[in-house]
């Protein structure tokens, strides 16, 4: 697990590249290397788990001809060992990044489609002209920014790594606060920059020194999902598949932790781990005073049955106007949730505690229909459904969100095609059924721009690497394969993994209501706590309105309602993180 940046065009300023390195220190702190040829380069800060002494980045072949770096975790590389070997190639060490560039010579461009795991790769091929390569896992778990002009291509896994090597300043992507407000984050293909961009899921990026390639993934498409693979789509099959997962992502040696919040995803994976592990601790985050949405009693019930000790941290009020700011810069990219705050905290105690590897329970819910929202959008008889859809995804409505825009920002997206005509558009691709253009839609567009670009910020800020055994591309499939009727069905939702998981959860936990990972805005935003002062301080002197973004008028009149009485406590939030995030 590392921090990656490079170029390929002129040749940058050696001062530039320090400056990229620096900024990913955090999640890359036990070595940074670089490696530089004519007008190009690739750099690594180096996050060591698997292996330490080998794996050094960036890799090469035996005559320097081919030189890549790396930022994830390959889970099935001692079968790629294995493969190689079979071909006469002998990869010292243990490492899993060590088998990349002997598997790209052996299968070219097509290598990654036989890689398990999350992950960006960026390649160097020095033969046959000059290529670089830049590679993203199905999901999207591990981000990978790029910028693209006339002089040649720069990336990073980190937007502050990125604009460290422009050689002057960027602009502002005007698109930029209508995305944040219709997404609740800037969607992956997207930044707060103009030219800046971010692969999207299973992208490869190919530039040869003039022209760029974007090459989709292949396998994204819809699957005849209804009345397929009813067979092999059974619980029980789902459940040899998860631990087969846990297993082969959980065999470093170090110990590790495992995100408990209390609900049914993250207490199968707490499980199915400590069978696997004696060394295996949970970690639960908790919040000062007494909220409907605290979890910690299903949090202690869900680790006492998977037979690990739990660790709780509480988040106190008095700290927040310290730790908002912490975790906007953390993210390095704008994120409406609350709960990011909470993960900001929990990841900081597994560090502090030691851990470098933390599994957590993201993607269930996208890949096997968890969400009310899909219950929701499928009892829908009107054609209005997908707006309505669209609204629960939003920070607050469409209608709502449009009445805080400045008049000419308005019309500048009335003009084109705003985030929500966008994200209209990918709703509203064809699948063989509406569940499933549900479930693709937030897989591929909502998950990892929002979740996973969240975990992987906020995890490697604090040098811990988080594992998602819901995003694993076997789980991706079979979630695919699976009847609708496995998934949901009426009010209930997520049948099968329920169904999957009934020895690995105890009672309380499947006995009670569905809730999200979350912070209790509401409570610490009421008028005179020190959340609502410093984000009252924050607000005042906007910079999105004398930018012209939002209206004055219109953020004054939501603090002003908010004061009275009027709860809009989550808008507020989203708003706060927005100012803060605006470079």
């Amino acid at each position: 697990m590392c921090r990656i940046y490079g170029y390929f065009g002129p040749d940058l300023d050696v001062t530039a590249l320090d400056a990229a390195r620096d900024a990913q220190l955090p999640g890359g702190p036990d070595q940074q290397h670089r490696v530089r040829g004519e007008n190009w380069g690739l750099g690594c800060n180096r996050l060591s788990i698997q292996d330490p002494s080998h794996g050094r980045q960036p890799f090469t072949n035996a005559d320097g001809s081919v030189y890549a770096v790396f930022n994830g975790e390959i889970y099935n590389f001692r079968a790629i060992r294995e493969e190689l070997a079979g071909h006469g190639v002998h990869v010292a060490g243990d490492s899993d990044g060590s088998v990349l560039v002997p598997y790209y010579e052996l299968h070219g461009d097509r290598f990654t489609d036989r890689l398990e795991g999350m992950y960006a790769i960026a390649l160097m091929d020095l033969r046959s002209g000059r290529r670089l390569k830049l590679w993203c896992d199905p999901l999207a778990v591990k981000s990978l920014y790029y910028a693209v002009s006339g002089d040649g291509i720069t990336f990073s896994s980190e937007l502050g790594g990125l604009t460290a090597l422009q050689p002057k300043p960027l602009d502002v992507d005007p698109i930029a606060v209508d995305h944040y407000m219709n997404w609740q984050c800037l969607p992956n293909g997207s930044s707060w920059y103009s030219g800046v961009s971010s692969l999207r899921p299973g992208e490869q990026l190919v530039h040869d020194g003039r022209s760029t390639t974007v090459r989709q993934p292949q396998d994204t498409g819809p699957l005849p999902v209804n009345g397929a693979c009813t067979d092999a789509c059974t619980p029980a099959s789902l459940g040899a598949l998860l631990i087969r997962e846990v297993a082969q992502m959980s065999l470093q040696s170090a110990p590790v932790a495992v995100q408990v919040s209390g609900g049914l995803d993250s207490a199968i994976v707490a499980t199915l781990l400590a069978r696997r592990r004696g060394d295996v601790t949970g970690f639960h985050v908790t919040h000062e005073g007494s909220h409907a949405s605290d979890e910690e009693v299903y949090a202690r019930e869900a680790a006492k049955h998977a037979g690990i000790p739990l660790e709780v941290v509480e988040i106190r009020e008095a700290d927040l106007p310290e730790l908002i700011p912490a975790v906007v810069a953390a993210l390095g990219t704008p994120n409406a949730t609350p709960h990011a705050l909470s993960a900001y905290v929990l990841f900081r105690e597994i560090s502090n505690s030691s851990f470098r590897v933390c599994f957590v329970g993201d993607g269930a819910d996208e890949q096997f229909g968890g969400y009310r929202r899909y219950s929701t959008a499928l009892a829908a008889g009107d054609d209005t459904w997908q707006g309505r859809y669209l609204d629960r995804l939003s920070l607050v409505p469409h209608a709502q969100y449009r009445q805080l825009y400045a008049p000419e920002y308005r019309a500048l997206l009335d003009s084109g095609a705003s985030s929500r005509q966008q994200s209209l558009e990918l709703l509203n691709r064809p699948a063989p059924s509406r569940l499933e253009q549900l479930l693709s839609f937030d897989r591929l567009h909502k998950l990892p721009g929002l979740n996973l670009r969240k975990l992987d910020h906020l995890s490697m800020a604090h040098a811990v690497e988080g594992r998602v055994p819901y995003c694993q591309p076997s789980i991706t499939g079979f979630a695919r394969r699976t009847p609708d009727a496995l998934k949901v069905t009426g009010s209930r939702r997520k049948q099968i993994l329920w169904d999957a998981g009934a020895e690995m959860i105890p009672r309380a936990v499947r006995e009670r209501q569905k809730q999200p990972f979350t912070f209790p805005v509401g409570a610490f935003m009421a008028p005179g706590t020190r959340l609502w002062d410093f984000a009252t301080g924050v607000l005042a002197g906007s910079r999105l309105c004398a930018s012209g973004f939002l209206s004055a008028a219109a953020v004054r009149n939501v603090l002003t309602e908010h004061a009275a009485g009027r709860d809009h406590a989550r808008l507020l939030w989203g708003l706060m993180m927005l100012e803060l995030s605006f470079p």
